[in-house]
This record gives C-alpha cells, sequence and structure tokens, in this order.
C-alpha cells in the first residue's frame, strides 16, 4: 500500500513539473512579431543587460566583443567589433528605410532613425536608395525593386530566418532561386544587394580578383552580416578610414577566425556607411556619420503583460 501511494504521489508531483515546465515564461512569453515595417521591437528589460555587452531575455540574448588586428593592407592596427546573435523567432530580424517610405529618396542619419526601434542591435543595410535603378529589394515581406544587371551578389533572408544567396544575381538566376526558394514553402522577408558573398559553409571567398573591382582590394571600413546556424548570426564592424582597415579577401579570413562556424557572411555598405548599435547607441566614438538607406536591427519578442 506505502508503494502504490509513493508511486501516485511521484506521477503527481511529475505532472506538477511538467505542467509548471510547458508554462514557464521562457516558452510561453516569446509572440512573433507582425512584418509590417511600421511595427517595431517589444520594450526591452533593463534587468535583461547583464553588462554593457550582454543582453538576454526570453527571446534573445547578444554577446559583444572587440579585438585588434593590422591587416597587411592597412596602414595601421584596427579595431575589429562583433556581436553574436540568438533569437527565438524569425521575425526579430527586421529592417527599416529611411523615413520610413521608399519613394522618398533622402537618406537619414542612422541615430535618428534607431530612435523608437526598441533594437538590441542594428547595423546599416545595403545603398538601396543610393540609386533606383539597380538591385533587387524586398523589405519586410514587401517587394519593390527587381533591376539586376549580374554584377552584384544578392542576400536572401526567408520567412524561416535562414539565409541564401544568388551570385552576380540577373533577372534569370533570380528569378531560378526565388523558383527553388518557393518549392522549400520559403518566401524572401529581406533582399540586399551590395555584397559581395564572403564566407560559404565556413570557408572564405577568394575576393577582388575582377580589374574593375579595386575598391575590393583597398583597406576600408567595413561591415558585415552573417548566419551561425539556425536563427543564430553575427554582425562584424572593422574600423577604418585613411587607407586603414581590411580589403575584403581579409575580412573574409577574419570572419572564418573569429566565427569559425559561420555558414554564410556577406558584405554590406562600408565606409562612411558603416554603423553599429547596441541598445540603440554606438559602442564606440565615431567622427559624424552620413545619411544611409536603411537599417538591419535585432529586436526582443518577449510579450507584453496583459
Amino acid at each position: 500500500m506505502n508503494s502504490n501511494r509513493l508511486r501516485w504521489a511521484f506521477a503527481a508531483l511529475m505532472l506538477l513539473l511538467l505542467a509548471l515546465f510547458l508554462s514557464s515564461p521562457g516558452l510561453a512569453d516569446v509572440e512573433p512579431l507582425p512584418l509590417d515595417m511600421s511595427v517595431h521591437g517589444r520594450e526591452l528589460d533593463p534587468a535583461g543587460w547583464i553588462s554593457e555587452s550582454e543582453y538576454e531575455d526570453e527571446s534573445i540574448h547578444i554577446v559583444y566583443e572587440t579585438a585588434s588586428r593590422k591587416p597587411k593592407s592597412s596602414h595601421n592596427t584596427v579595431t575589429c567589433r562583433w556581436v553574436r546573435i540568438k533569437i527565438a523567432d524569425p521575425t526579430q530580424l527586421r529592417t527599416v528605410m529611411s523615413f520610413n517610405d521608399y519613394d522618398n529618396p533622402d537618406l537619414e542619419r542612422p541615430d535618428q532613425m534607431v530612435k523608437g526601434l526598441n533594437s538590441v542591435v542594428a547595423c546599416n543595410d545595403d545603398f538601396m536608395k543610393y540609386s533606383y535603378d539597380f538591385g533587387y529589394v524586398v523589405r519586410q515581406g514587401v517587394f519593390y525593386r527587381n533591376a539586376l544587371n549580374g554584377q552584384r551578389d544578392i542576400l536572401i533572408i526567408d520567412d524561416k530566418g535562414d539565409f541564401s544567396y544568388v551570385i552576380k544575381a540577373d533577372k534569370e538566376s533570380m528569378e531560378e532561386k526565388l523558383s527553388a526558394l518557393a518549392a522549400e514553402g520559403r518566401t524572401p522577408v529581406n533582399t540586399f544587394s551590395f555584397g559581395p558573398v564572403l564566407v560559404l559553409d565556413g570557408a572564405a571567398q577568394e575576393l577582388g580578383q575582377e580589374p574593375e573591382r579595386t575598391e575590393q582590394r583597398l583597406a576600408a571600413q567595413r561591415v558585415a552580416i552573417c548566419q551561425l546556424g539556425e536563427l543564430e548570426y553575427a554582425i562584424v564592424e572593422i574600423d577604418g578610414g585613411n587607407e586603414n582597415g581590411m580589403n575584403l579577401t581579409e575580412l573574409a579570413t577574419y570572419i572564418t577566425i573569429i566565427l569559425p562556424e559561420c555558414k554564410i557572411a556577406y558584405n554590406l555598405d562600408g565606409g562612411g556607411s558603416s554603423h553599429l548599435y547596441i541598445n540603440g547607441k554606438r559602442p564606440h566614438k565615431t567622427p559624424g556619420s552620413r545619411g544611409i538607406s536603411g537599417l538591419i536591427y535585432f529586436v526582443s519578442a518577449v510579450a507584453e503583460a496583459e
């Protein structure tokens, strides 16, 4: 009799623990965000900031790191910064345009654009509005432009949060890629038309070999976005200016060193457009900034209390 009672008590305890586990905040409090570009991140929990370089709540975890390096192409040692980002839902990776309007060609200062996003991490994107006659543009699931010329690599971020690419995309190769994604039940949410692709499956790509692409071989300030795993990403920023920084081959190689698990790394707009924000602020001083087309940013998706 006593052994039966013990078994019943143990079973009841296990059911209670299971119910508590299923209702725990880590599982119940993550709520996907609408794709609408006017919708931004949920308000961050101040207690989530473990330090100035680390934030964690039920839906997102970021860690910010820095290191110094002397690339061969650079006159001086440069500072390298990168942020690892793990999210719970694909809708936490978002984009915003300057002045929230594709038809407005004006560029916007990123320190103004980042306000109100409730971003944990943000960085500049490509040069979408610098020229309206080039590129393949999708933002937050809305298609805007198909003007490909076979000269640049396209990065696609789909509704599962996965990266894919088209090397030197033209209209035909892009349509083939989109058809392949559709066959897998995937749709593009955001696309970028800067490039090139820097890393594929952990291997640095040989870049800057074309005679006309001298800018790829020069030291410069750089920004790249990477996918490390399922819903796991990184942003890498390299200081530069006045013949300092990294060329693209050096950047690709460096990413494989600091992020050996990297699946895909993609070069974004650099130079004076390079901007990295942690909690809405630049983690380092910078000599001014110029207007840009838009931001890529990561947010919390913890459900608001009712």
